[in-house]
């Protein structure tokens, strides 16, 4: 298993100035180095933070620097687990932010990475909504209500929606994506369904959970009964 897949947050070293005695390269992780204060372990950073705030032996490491040193080795370990969980598939704001809570980290530290993702186009939430609308509706065959729910659960606001939403259906004809779903499942329930009003019924409860609206269901049924 994976280092980014298992981090949590750093819990915070002791904050307490004193002189580096020590910095050097871990033998598990060599991206990582170990600092010593006063002859003893300290805390564990990346080598990326050490650029941004560099440590040398002998050196007096002062409380705030301590601080700002922890805060910038949490923000690093922040966005290896964000990227991490973003390699696998596009993820929205909402989901990023739920992966980063469970792991442990404030939301001080949150709101900056998810900031920095999404100035990088990692995060895009707009362009998120609308590859999930279109893949899901014209390969899936999934209508607006339905994809409209699903967005909301993955926290994507209700702007975003409308306009993913907006923008696919202007180029593809519901009726059209629905029609092949409500003939196969017409003629299963001509096969397993003797009564007409049940077969109905169960044909039209079948569009709406797959997210057409009843305009749609109730024309697709006067064309197949």
């Amino acid at each position: 298993m994976s280092r980014a897949r298992t981090l949590r947050a750093a819990a915070p070293p002791i904050f307490r100035e004193g002189t580096v005695t020590r910095v050097v390269a871990q033998t598990r992780d060599p991206e990582r180095v170990s600092i010593f204060v006063d002859g003893t372990f300290w805390m564990g950073v990346h080598r990326e933070v050490l650029r941004a705030h560099p440590v040398e032996e002998g050196q007096v490491l002062p409380v705030a620097m301590q601080q700002a040193l922890y805060r910038a080795e949490l923000e690093q370990q922040a966005r290896t687990v964000a990227l991490h969980y973003l390699a696998h598939r596009p993820r929205t704001v909402h989901e990023v932010r739920r992966r980063l809570e469970r792991a442990g980290f404030p939301e001080e530290v949150i709101d900056q990475v998810v900031v920095e993702l999404e100035v990088q186009g990692f995060l895009d939430d707009r362009a998120y909504a609308q590859a999930y609308v279109q893949e899901r509706l014209t390969a899936r065959g999934y209508g607006p209500q339905r994809l409209r729910a699903e967005l909301r659960r993955r926290g994507v606001s209700s702007d975003i929606i409308a306009a993913a939403l907006a923008a696919t259906q202007a180029e593809v004809d519901l009726l059209a994506v629905a029609r092949p779903l409500a003939r196969r499942r017409w003629k299963l329930l001509c096969q397993t369904e003797p009564d007409r009003r049940k077969r109905r019924q169960k044909l039209l409860a079948f569009l709406q959970r797959r997210g057409f609206s009843p305009e749609i269901a109730y024309t697709l049924l006067r064309e197949l009964d």
